[in-house]
């Protein structure tokens, strides 16, 4: 079976509740990034978190939440802490990580005392949770990063659809400038694949040139580049992140 980038330890709904929140950092982050490119089930769990979370935040308005709600959230927050038995409906958390979410939450105001209740108790919503589960399938993986900068790429190609997907985290770059991605063959000379977005997700599909280069073992990188809208022939020094395609 595929490493889908979770320990097996965790929960795997929790996770994606943390990255839907925004809440996770350097390695929980890229481990979770690439599980979202590269297992369909997690990413619809991780949309599933985007979805109730922001229909909480436009139910609850932009109002400042009295005293009442805070004290509330603080004493469910502490109740939850100081439990030695308190059984929550989701198992696999990761100690004092884990609770991330539920700090995030607090930030979130009165849409966070819903949701810490419905980390609690028994849901009680129609629209049932994601359940998450491994997905087979042929698809080629990299996984570029600097610690240092905090700088990240995640890849997914799927060799069936000719669909390239990317989760970019850090790369901005200076006016006049923009990350351009590379794939460099083993053997071969570095060729650029075009201009990407500096943060965020982004898909598009691969031409058959292009998905001819993608292959196991070869390299992908990105560097900065004139925002000329043109594609360029050579890489500018210095690489910024680079990392090799395997197959999952």
């Amino acid at each position: 079976m595929a490493d889908d980038g979770i320990p097996q330890a965790e929960d795997p709904f929790l996770t994606a509740g943390e990255l839907a929140l925004g809440v996770l950092e350097g390695s929980d982050l890229a481990a979770a990034r690439r599980s979202q490119l590269v297992d369909a089930a997690f990413a619809e769990a991780v949309e599933w978190w985007e979805t109730r979370l922001g229909a909480m935040g436009e139910a609850a308005g932009s109002g400042v939440p009295s005293d009442t709600v805070w004290q509330g959230v603080e004493a469910r927050v502490d109740a939850l802490d100081g439990a030695d038995n308190v059984e929550l409906p989701m198992t696999g958390r990761r100690g004092p990580a884990g609770w991330s979410i539920v700090t995030a939450i607090v930030g979130l105001g009165a849409a966070a005392a819903a949701l810490v209740l419905f980390l609690s108790t028994p849901a009680t919503s129609p629209v049932a949770p994601p359940q998450i589960a491994s997905t087979p399938g042929d698809q080629l993986v990299a996984q570029l990063g600097d610690d240092e900068t905090n700088r990240s790429l995640a890849s997914r190609i799927d060799p069936d659809s000719g669909e390239l997907r990317l989760a970019i985290s850090g790369l901005q770059a200076d006016t006049g400038k923009t990350p351009e991605l590379w794939v460099i063959p083993a053997g071969g000379a570095p060729i650029s694949l075009g201009a990407i977005p500096e943060e965020g997700d982004f898909s598009r599909d691969l031409s058959t040139e292009e998905s001819a280069l993608l292959v196991a073992g070869a390299t992908l990188a990105v560097t900065f580049e004139d925002d000329t809208g043109e594609r360029h022939e050579t890489p500018t020094m210095p690489i910024l992140l680079a990392g090799a395609l395997a197959e999952v």
